[in-house]
């Protein structure tokens, strides 16, 4: 992000630190967008350092059995992946069994779990460990600073902080991993990912407020806005309001749209 440098490289220096100290990396990302949640610097940082790196497909439960496979192939043709739901306990035999095949090798393996925020990192690990050892939250950035979880006799994961690219808050908004309300122009985002959603996956908007929406972006937000019944005095649409809304709603997989 441009107006947070410190930050930025505050992040980049926890992946990095992480990543040397690792044997194995987790990389989680959002189902239901895999190709937009994969990290860049996470993935060129661990091929730099040679270390091998499994992505976990989280929220799996999200999107249609066609569309993972699809996307886990894909994946395969660079890194090993796993189909994963923390929250229905899909993929976690097959994720252990794996972490378990890379552990006979090393006497004591350290994990580190990467990913943006709200990728779900600190869910796939409690899953992994059967009991709620990290925090988890549905706003971005609730896990601060590194913690070492056990998970067995010589294998332990390494929680950590979102690790974003510096990218601006609008962008990280449209992965949700950004806090809606921290935004400046909520609307903007709004309208971005209602675009996204009518070109991807129009059906899914129209099932999660309940309405036959057009396909222009403006109308339809408008139309959200109207259901909703989210207006400011004098009965103009409460833009801001609306927005923040559809991005929360995004953000906690209320709306349940997927692509590649």
């Amino acid at each position: 992000m441009t107006n947070k440098p410190r930050e930025w490289l505050r992040e980049k220096s926890i992946a990095k630190k992480v990543l040397t100290e690792s044997n194995l990396i987790l990389e989680v990302v959002d189902a239901r967008i895999p190709f937009e949640t994969r990290n860049s610097v996470i993935e060129s940082l661990a091929k730099e350092r040679n270390k091998s790196l499994i992505v976990v497909l989280n929220k799996s439960d999200l999107v249609p059995r066609e569309f993972i496979k699809e996307v886990k192939e894909k994946i395969e043709k660079e890194f090993p992946a796993v189909i994963f739901s923390a929250h229905k306990n899909i993929g976690v035999k097959e994720l252990f069994d794996k972490i378990k095949e890379f552990s006979n090798e090393k006497k004591i393996i350290k994990i580190g779990v990467l990913g943006y925020p709200n990728v779900g990192k600190s869910s796939v690990i409690n899953t992994l460990k059967r009991k709620k050892v990290a925090t988890t939250s549905p706003k971005p950035g609730m896990t601060v600073g590194e913690k070492l979880v056990k998970l067995d006799e010589n294998i332990f994961l390494i929680d950590t902080p979102g690790i974003i690219t510096l990218e601006f808050p609008e962008d990280l908004a449209l992965k949700g991993s950004w806090i809606p309300d921290k935004l400046e122009q909520p609307a903007d985002v709004a309208l971005k990912l209602i675009e996204k959603i009518l070109t991807n996956k129009k059906d899914a908007l129209e099932e999660a407020y309940k309405l036959k929406l057009p396909d222009e972006p403006m109308a339809a937000f408008e139309g959200i806005g109207r259901k909703l019944n989210y207006k400011i005095s004098g009965g103009e649409i409460d833009y801001d309001r609306v927005a923040k809304k559809i991005l929360w709603d995004w953000l906690k997989g209320n709306i349940k749209a997927y692509w590649m």
